[in-house]
């Protein structure tokens, strides 16, 4: 395989790879939001019985 073909392949895994991370950061960043509203709703219900 010449550098050209191996650029290519390099290239199309790293795609990929881009293309997985990115969903596993959408994904992480749903769960940090949904974890933000759970401690939120938590906090008011903590200053009410205070």
């Amino acid at each position: 395989m010449d550098n050209y073909e191996q650029l290519k392949a390099d290239n199309k895994r790293l795609k990929k790879e881009n293309e997985w991370l990115q969903q596993a950061n959408s994904d992480l960043n749903k769960g940090i939001e949904t974890a933000y509203e759970i401690i939120h709703q938590l906090t008011i219900k903590i200053e009410e019985m205070f």
